[in-house]
């Protein structure tokens, strides 16, 4: 007797006689823009204890740094795509699954500033105390990341979710941007007062709060067209989207193949 076995489709169940259990994943994108969600904050939050200077940029500089170079922190290459990623999770998946990554992010920074504080407490082999110094301002710089980038994100957020109420699926550039201002503006102040206050002088904090507040904001806003072309093939590419004016792509089958 000549038996085969159908392949499973994706309405298939995931167990049966002889077949292991699994739960079963949506067809989604949402996992993994969470996943480089969390990644860049990671990596911003630990490369923001480097302060470094960047270009002398005229009339910026005279006002602020009396004709020096502008101040930076490692942050500045990667956390403005935290933002962007946080955008478009607003924007696509709603406030609900846009808190839900903002607070796994907040849980993965807490478990950073634990990590780096224990690591901090052992006794170092010989030629490996450089960690040491290296760890002993990233509790405090941790502590300053996970503050700001709760207060910021989740303002960021409310403000794309809320707009979008009120404008469906029109003006996103406009709400994008708002967005951007607002929640870069109150995580920048929050960050550079948290970590660096008392470290720098009052005047080297003021200049760069101001420098990275412009710095970032600018990235993101001119990122917004890749933001929106992103957003936009989401929208048409994630099954459970609905709105006027996108239709769902999905896979074909045997009935309209």
């Amino acid at each position: 007797m000549n038996t085969t076995t159908a392949p499973q489709s994706p309405e298939s169940p995931t167990s049966g006689p002889g077949t292991p259990a699994h739960a079963r994943v949506p067809a989604s994108h949402y996992d993994i823009f969470v996943g480089v969600f969390v990644a860049l904050l990671i990596l911003s939050g630990v490369t923001a204890a480097k302060l470094f200077y960047g270009p002398t940029v005229p009339v910026l500089s005279d006002v602020f740094y009396g004709g020096g170079p502008l101040i930076f922190d490692g942050g500045a290459f990667l956390f403005p795509f935290v933002y962007i990623i946080g955008d478009i999770l607003a924007e696509v998946y709603g406030w609900r699954r846009a808190r839900r990554a903002i607070v796994l992010g907040f849980a993965m920074l807490v478990l950073a500033a634990l990590t780096y504080t224990v690591v901090s407490w052992t006794t170092p082999v010989e030629g490996f105390e450089v960690w040491d110094q290296a760890l002993s301002p990233m509790l405090r710089i941790t502590v300053a990341g996970f503050v700001a980038f709760l207060v910021g994100s989740l303002v960021n957020a409310t403000i794309v979710v809320r707009l979008k109420e009120r404008m469906r699926e029109r003006h996103v550039a406009f709400r994008l941007i708002l967005s951007t201002v607002v929640g870069q503006f109150i995580d920048t102040l929050i960050f550079c007062t948290i970590a660096f206050a008392g470290e720098i002088s009052l005047l080297e904090l003021a200049n760069y709060t101001i420098t990275g507040f412009l710095y970032k904001t600018a990235v993101e806003i001119l990122i917004v067209p890749v933001t929106l072309a992103v957003i936009r093939v989401l929208k048409r590419h994630e099954p459970t989207y609905r709105a006027p004016g996108f239709e769902v792509e999905r896979p074909a089958t045997a009935a309209t193949a």
